[in-house]
């Protein structure tokens, strides 16, 4: 990975120049926080892609350097809009940060293993806080929270207060429940909703029978 991203910055706005930036692989942006004012800027399209689908995510920590000049800031990317139809990457707003700053932010949990409950007790696995609130330093914010399911039997939880991770304070509650292993339910019952689609199911064929009779008896 390279050291720092180079930008230009943007002095024309609107979508005839934003449209001439994307055909040459670049796409407009603009860089604010901190005790500055916001900068508008191009940028490579395809450096932002690799920011967005890099391990970190959203939360990914990159240098910016300005074309012609020496200046270089830490930014994450804080918003970014993409086109509806193809889907790419069409204007990003990056945050500057300092690298010791803590800040809050969203990382997703990863679970790790299969439980016994599943794998042994035939239970279900319910994974419910699928990302976590939390701050950290910007360069020590981890990728992924993880999460060791192996040992969890039905009828057990893990909740936030269980999770031991080096260098950040998650923002939830600690009795926030990450994932829990259940017993398998099977419904012997048929119920309302299935029920009335039966009868009208019913209803349907009964009809057509009554049409197909009526209809043989006016041909003969």
């Amino acid at each position: 990975m390279k050291e720092y991203i180079e930008v230009e910055p943007r002095e024309l706005t609107g979508k005839g120049p934003n449209r001439r930036l994307r055909k040459l692989g670049m796409i407009p942006g603009v860089v604010y926080g901190g005790d500055r004012k916001a900068l508008s800027i191009s940028i490579s399209e395809k450096e932002v892609w690799q920011m967005l689908h890099a391990e970190t995510g959203l939360n990914t920590v990159r240098m910016l350097k300005l074309a012609g000049t020496d200046r270089k800031r830490t930014v994450m990317i804080k918003d970014y809009q993409s086109d509806p139809i193809t889907r790419r990457v069409i204007h990003a707003d990056f945050l500057r940060v300092n690298p010791d700053q803590e800040i809050e932010v969203t990382v997703p949990v990863k679970i790790i293993g299969t439980s016994y409950g599943v794998k042994t007790e035939g239970g279900m696995m319910d994974f419910i806080a699928r990302d976590l609130d939390l701050i950290a330093k910007v360069t020590e914010i981890p990728a992924a929270i993880e999460v060791d399911v192996s040992e969890l039997r039905i009828g057990d939880s893990l909740r936030v207060k269980d999770l031991s991770v080096e260098n950040v304070t998650f923002t939830v509650p600690e009795e926030t429940v990450i994932v829990k292993v259940d017993v398998m339910r099977i419904s012997e019952e048929p119920t309302e909703e299935a029920e009335e689609l039966l009868e009208e199911g019913e209803e349907a064929a009964e009809a057509a029978a009554e049409t197909e009779a009526e209809t043989a008896t006016e041909q003969k």
